[in-house]
């Protein structure tokens, strides 16, 4: 395609739309609205759509006609084809290994199967052979192949592997299959005859032999077909764009987009990155489910959607017991997300957002200033009541009004008479500590944590705090202790796993849960944070069992995997210290994330406007959280 595609991607008009950066750890286009005060990100979602596993899926192309995704599963000797409409695959199964589909311009197929290349009807499932090659090597066969622009068929051989990617070497070749049904032999030598495409101009032939770990670049002559190879002249005419990093492990298929960048899946690296040739750097990288990646190609309504193939082939029952979507495809898609600051006035430690679904409202603290805030989205005013001391966390009473921690004790606050009802004190011996975060658990316990103050910035006695829980006859156990910041805490879907972070182990805990006592027990470690992640407060989680994760000072939430312990997005906001977050708005569909100005000095406050805000993050991947936890107190009991 030559010609320049222009898309508006990000519909949400800016008023004075600026300063646009690409994250390129988060595959996302990061960018503010100036007078508006929004800051937007695009990015990355990832569904697996075919789902019966090939044992090695390779050479995806869109069929347009069909407006189905065709692709080949190797080892498996079947043809797919896979319908966005029914969600079905059917399959064409042929007498050898079939490793390349292309479409003819006549209908149907050709294919590359054995050292073969052959035509394919679909409907009567008739494959005729055009020509073979290597005639003289009785253990190769093809590997990946594509339509050139004019029509050619390139396609490459390979040794067949003893074991993934252990093969004999350099017995593989690149033909090209013409029109006329004669072929050509560009060159030999190859390991691994691998993913191919061509420059928007055609002049450039863009080529991977995997075990070389490059994707290489020729001249091309669109006229005839030929790769300029030059080999008179020193090192020929072929050149490295691109040498892959040791945990991008080995290229393998390969499509370029719109703007001319190239991407190329990573087999046993689990992604795809995207390249530029002309630079030689890599600009994305978009991480899959699966370890096999094999190939890419774009497709569906208006070739906005990328789909990448798997493997399966060489994983033993414990790793597909842990990536049981391998061997599937998967379609990656752009999805905007919308970061609004929603209440403007700033909080020195905004904390602990819970979705009050009775007011329609969004409660939550501000530790330092020793408020408990409520904010309407439909007036767009906060009202607050001022309490006597630092207050760390606040919860829905099923009776109405809350119960809040502040200071070392638990209470009740009536929000019409503003009047606070001390439950109990607890912590009598540490008067340094006070309470810090705290939420409801499934059966309406209040579980919250204490922590030591600072005695000056960025100094605290270590050890102090511990995590106790109110059950509602307002007895209190103690759950844990020697902590040092008490903090983020949320449970699991099914309510076996109660999650806790303790801020300075820079870690997310998990325990196994006993929802009937509200016991937690047999802590192990589940995400340490990185480094620019920063420190772990606030958390909450969504309706997929994902967990995400406020960094204060790190400026983003994390959405983490339970059952991989791995980061699986990142959300950044306009501020660094993020402390909490929550699910709030009609359906739970909203993310309300809360922030603070203590902490920064004059000079970062300038360049922080925001800084104290919470932000409201619509329209991105993860789902919801379920409804928030309400206190179970009896009613004749409530003060």
């Amino acid at each position: 395609m030559s010609s320049v595609r222009i898309e508006c991607v990000a519909k949400e008009g800016c008023r004075i739309g600026e300063s646009p950066v690409w994250d390129e750890k988060q595959g996302a286009l990061l960018y503010v609205d100036i007078t508006g005060r929004n800051t937007a990100m695009s990015s990355v979602r990832i569904e697996c759509v075919a789902k019966e596993g090939c044992r090695i899926g390779e050479s995806p192309v869109w069929d347009e006609k069909q407006g189905a995704l065709l692709y080949v599963d190797i080892t498996g000797r079947k043809v797919c084809r896979w319908s966005p409409v029914t969600r079905q695959t059917q399959a064409i199964p042929v007498d050898a290994p079939v490793s390349s589909v292309a479409l003819r311009q006549s209908g149907d197929y050709v294919i590359t199967l054995g050292t073969r290349f052959a035509a394919l009807k679909w409907k009567e499932e008739l494959v005729t052979t055009i020509t073979q090659v290597d005639k003289d090597k009785a253990n190769t066969r093809f590997n990946d192949g594509k339509v050139d622009p004019a029509g050619r068929y390139f396609a490459g051989t390979m040794a067949e592997e003893i074991r993934p990617a252990v093969l004999e070497r350099h017995q593989g070749s690149l033909y090209t299959l013409f029109p006329d049904l004669s072929v050509v032999k560009h060159f030999d030598q190859v390991d691994i005859s691998n993913g191919l495409d061509w420059s928007l101009d055609h002049r450039t032939f863009f080529y991977i032999d995997s075990l070389s770990y490059s994707v290489d670049a020729f001249d091309y002559d669109l006229q005839t077909g030929r790769i300029v190879l030059w080999f008179f002249y020193p090192g020929g005419n072929r050149r490295s764009i691109y040498k892959l990093e040791k945990e991008e492990s080995i290229p393998d298929g390969m499509c370029i987009d719109t703007e001319g960048k190239l991407w190329v899946a990573c087999y046993d690296g689990g992604r795809v990155i995207r390249l530029d040739p002309e630079t030689g750097k890599r600009l994305q990288t978009v991480k899959l489910p699966v370890d096999k990646t094999t190939s890419c190609c774009f497709g569906g309504k208006d070739y906005s959607e990328m789909y990448v193939t798997s493997a399966s082939d060489g994983m033993d029952k414990e790793w597909l017991s842990r990536q049981p979507q391998a061997g599937g495809v998967f379609k990656t898609m752009s999805s905007s997300i919308k970061i609004e600051s929603v209440v403007k006035e700033k909080n020195r430690m905004g904390e602990c957002p819970v979705w009050e679904e009775r007011e329609n409202a969004l409660v939550y603290v501000d530790i330092n200033s020793q408020k408990v805030c409520r904010w309407s989205p439909v007036t767009n005013e906060v009202q607050s009541v001022s309490v006597d001391a630092r207050v760390g966390s606040v919860a829905l009473r099923q009776c109405g009004g809350y119960v809040i921690a502040l200071g070392t004790r638990f209470a009740f606050l009536d929000w019409d008479t503003q009047a606070v009802t001390t439950i109990l004190e607890l912590e009598q011996d540490k008067p340094n500590n006070r309470f810090n975060d705290g939420k409801v658990d499934p059966k309406g316990r209040f579980f919250a944590g204490t922590m030591a103050e600072e005695t000056a910035p960025g100094v605290r006695a270590r050890r102090q705090g511990a995590l106790y829980t109110l059950f509602p006859d307002h007895s209190v156990i103690k759950q844990l202790d020697q902590l040092d910041i008490s903090n983020g805490l949320d449970w699991s879907l099914d309510h076996r796993t109660f999650f806790h972070i303790d801020s300075l182990s820079y870690a997310v805990h998990a325990f196994s849960y006993d929802v009937h006592t509200g016991k937690i027990a047999c802590p192990k470690l589940l995400y340490h944070l990185e480094k620019e992640e920063q420190m772990p407060d606030g958390m909450c989680i969504d309706t997929e069992g994902k967990l995400w994760v406020a960094c204060i000072d790190g400026g983003r939430v994390i959405r983490i995997d339970p059952e991989t312990g791995k980061r699986i997005q990142t959300v950044r906001l306009p501020t660094p210290r993020i402390t909490s977050c929550c699910f709030g708005g009609k359906d739970y569909s909203e993310m309300y994330v809360t922030s603070a100005y203590d902490g920064l000095d004059e000079a970062t406050l300038a360049k922080e406007p925001h800084a104290g805000e919470i932000f409201k993050d619509i329209h991105f991947a993860g789902g919801m959280e379920i409804s928030s936890g309400i206190w179970d107190t009896p009613v004749e009991s409530s003060a």
